[in-house]
């Protein structure tokens, strides 16, 4: 099998949108009247959740008039704030089918299908045209990527001319060994964790001029508090090891959620 259908299958589930709506139900929300706040702690698939995802808005520049290329969506979560919250229209895709019909039904419950779509697809072979966004994020994805350098061409591609690019991911800062299995992966055949040098050097020979080099670890670590929603419905059965193990791997300085801002040049 492989990398892209093993990560297709990691991210499969029949059950999935059940699985969302009854966690929802289950903490007590009107799953006929969602709210994107109602789906935070949820939807947002990546270290430091909705803050996370805020403040990379924030420093891509993103407003009302935006053009915004969400590689990676998975449910939508990071898209749907990214609308909510500027006005924006965003373009999410996504390699999981499963992942993709959840983005879009949630997506319609929440009454933002005017400003966000979803497409199945994979991020090295995108069919979007030139210059058809001028931002672009990248959320804890590149962990399942090998061909990073096809996919920041393929979104140099996309971006007009001093576009922007926001990479947000568990990036390899030290020496050690990874215990799976990971949220991203059941072991190291799908995972493709790279050092925030590498991404720099794949960045900068795709055309992109690197901005912002962040450390968010003093602001992401950690497990979210008791009782509040998580991605558990998403991530299925062995959620608490999964994410255990990978901030097993934050405190021992081998992992760490970086986030890299780049520039089309």
């Amino acid at each position: 099998m492989d990398a892209e259908a093993t990560v297709r299958e990691h991210y499969s589930g029949d059950d999935l949108e059940a699985r969302v709506l009854d966690a929802l139900r289950d903490a007590g929300v009107d799953v006929d009247h969602l709210t994107v706040d109602d789906l935070s702690g949820l939807d947002q698939l990546h270290a430091g959740g909705v803050a996370s995802t805020e403040h990379l808005l924030d420093v891509l520049g993103i407003t009302a008039k935006s053009r915004l290329l969400d590689v990676g969506a998975g449910i939508g979560g990071p898209a749907r704030v990214a609308a909510a919250r500027t006005g924006c229209r965003v373009t999410g895709i996504d390699l999981s089918p499963d992942f993709v019909n959840v983005a879009r039904s949630i997506t319609a419950r929440i009454g933002l299908t005017d400003q966000v779509r979803f497409d199945v697809g994979s991020a090295t072979d995108m069919s979007y045209g030139d210059s058809a966004f001028d931002r672009a994020m990248l959320n804890h994805v590149g962990m399942n990527i090998a061909a990073k350098d096809r996919v920041f061409a393929e979104v140099r591609r996309v971006l007009e001319p001093a576009g922007r690019f926001a990479v947000y991911e568990q990036m390899r800062v030290g020496d050690g060994d990874l215990t799976f299995p990971l949220p991203w992966a059941e072991d190291e055949s799908s995972s493709f964790v790279d050092t925030r040098e590498r991404y720099a050097e794949l960045l900068t020979a795709a055309g992109f001029r690197v901005e912002l080099d962040e450390d968010r670890t003093a602001e992401a670590a950690g497990p979210p508090p008791p009782g509040a929603l998580t991605p558990a419905p998403v991530f299925g059965e062995g959620f608490v090891e999964r994410i255990g193990n990978n901030i097993a791997a934050t405190m021992a300085g081998v992992l760490a959620p970086i986030l890299v801002v780049a520039r089309a040049v």
